[in-house]
């Protein structure tokens, strides 16, 4: 045995030696093809080198590399080099970790293998996909789309695997507060200085004027602010009811979540996304007062004080209560009547996707190609890119995620979602009721962050990143991690 150890850590010592002088070859090769760029080069391809070499001496690798990717979230959604094929981390580790699930799913036959699709619910949406792809217009996008989407659906695999572990739960909360810490003070950062810290170009809603006063969205490590917003906005309604509930018993622990939720709301200000903050704090305040263990005496007072305050504040001028917000939030809010119409002038410009392929749609993530293949010539959109300084633009989604679904999907794919959508809620809701104190906090707060989500959802494919769509798995893992029995295992690790 000891001459077997003694073979490993030589195995080991001379796979780091080679690996540290490929390295040091990539980085010279690298400066002199790409300059500047071969620093991010070799920072990304470095990173993901060295997070497989850590995993490969776990005990239990492909957790240890999902806790990774969470915990990197924050730079998460940099593009992989060369960027042509337009995949973040994300997407690479999550291909990476899909694949291996498939593997050992197909591989293994015990009795406790590694479950793929463990409801109907899932079965028969993933199948509805099918046909959606097959009849797509753009066969080889759709394919590649559905692929990354499945990567999301591994993300929700692996949250229910750990949530099923002991204080799984709290791990992943944990987690994913000192990142929301982390990316809020990346929007702090972008709000001071101006600094993105997507390691994208600039996104073109993040500056904006009205009457010559600049508007500036801070985005931190999102490129798109409102996808931040969106972000910060599920993330917060869901900790902040876990926190109000009195679901963690550490007092560090009530800490962290605390100083997340806080941080999370001044970023969630800074990013400016009217629709981000309007749902936080209305699904959070709706949440909070429905499912609580108050009197119906106090909860007839509270409504009672809220109808009258809003009775007094109907009563005073939208202007008087503009003129107590600072000047960016102010003319934030002066644009909403100007971009409502332009929402509605691309959502009826954008009809004939469905209109013309009703049942199956255009295909998955193929909005851009398919305005490019009906639309020769036209490079700029409803005047976006000419605003902008005379760039090309073309609108890769609606403006709406659901109309998102709906061209794509049509009435096939949309049947998916909503089946998708009505079970998350009826489980949730289930849990509501349970006789668990944990359980009917955990699934009270998920459905709170969905629903926040839902509301994001209206005007902007906010899933487009990632990260969101990572944040909105581990909301449907909490749900289905409390109604599903305990022989369906998933742990595939």
């Amino acid at each position: 045995m000891d001459a077997s150890a003694n073979g490993q850590r030589a195995m080991l010592a001379v796979l780091l030696v080679t690996t540290a002088a490929v390295a040091g070859i990539a980085t010279a090769w690298g400066g002199n093809m790409f300059g500047d760029r071969a620093v991010y080069y070799v920072a990304i391809f470095g990173s993901i080198g060295a997070g497989t070499l850590v995993a490969a001496t776990r005990n239990e690798p492909l957790r240890f590399v999902f806790l990774a990717l969470i915990a990197a979230l924050p730079i998460a959604g940099a593009l992989v080099p060369p960027g042509r094929l337009s995949l973040t981390v994300f997407d690479v580790v999550m291909l990476f970790l899909t694949i291996t699930l498939v593997a050992r799913r197909l591989a293994s036959s015990a009795p406790n293998r590694p479950v793929l699709l463990p409801t109907r619910s899932l079965v028969i949406a993933w199948a509805l996909c099918v046909p959606c792809v097959v009849l797509s217009q753009f066969p080889a996008l759709s394919l590649a789309a559905c692929v990354l989407m499945f990567a999301t659906y591994a993300f929700f695999l692996l949250c229910l695997a750990e949530l099923r572990r002991e204080r799984g739960f709290e791990r992943l909360v944990i987690l994913l507060s000192v990142v929301a810490i982390v990316m809020a003070v990346g929007v702090l950062i972008d709000y001071l200085w101006h600094v993105n810290l997507s390691l994208r170009r600039a996104n073109m809603n993040q500056v904006t004027y009205l009457g010559g006063i600049e508007v500036y969205r801070a985005g931190g490590f999102f490129q798109d602010p409102q996808a931040c917003g969106a972000f910060f906005a599920v993330l917060i309604t869901f900790l902040l009811v876990l926190a109000v509930r009195g679901r963690f018993a550490g007092a560090r622990l009530r800490a962290i979540v605390w100083l997340a939720i806080g941080a999370g709301f001044a970023a969630l200000a800074l990013t400016l996304s009217r629709s981000a903050i309007l749902s936080c704090l209305l699904i959070s305040a709706i949440a909070l007062f429905a499912f609580n263990a108050w009197s119906w005496h106090l909860k007839a007072a509270i409504a009672a004080t809220v109808i009258v305050a809003a009775t007094v504040i109907s009563q005073t001028s939208f202007d008087a209560w503009l003129g107590l917000l600072p000047d960016t939030a102010r003319n934030r809010l002066l644009q909403l009547p100007e971009e409502i119409d332009n929402r509605l002038t691309i959502w009826l410009d954008t009809w004939d996707m469905f209109a013309n392929h009703p049942v199956t749609g255009i295909g998955p993530g193929s909005f851009q190609s398919y305005l490019i293949h009906t639309r020769p010539g036209v490079t700029d959109y409803y005047g976006v890119g000419a605003a902008a300084g005379g760039i090309e633009y073309i609108p890769d989604q609606p403006e709406s995620g659901y109309l998102k679904i709906f061209y794509e999907g049509g009435i096939v794919g949309s049947a998916a979602a909503l089946l998708l959508a009505g079970d998350a809620v009826r489980r949730a809701l289930k849990g509501a009721a349970s006789a668990s104190a944990d359980a009917r906090t955990e699934c009270i707060a998920a459905l709170a962050g969905l629903l926040t989500f839902a509301v994001t959802f209206v005007t902007l494919f906010t899933v487009g990143d990632q990260r969101v769509g990572a944040v909105l798995a581990f909301l449907l893992a909490v749900i289905w991690s409390r109604s599903l029995p305990r022989a369906h295992s998933t742990r595939p690790a």
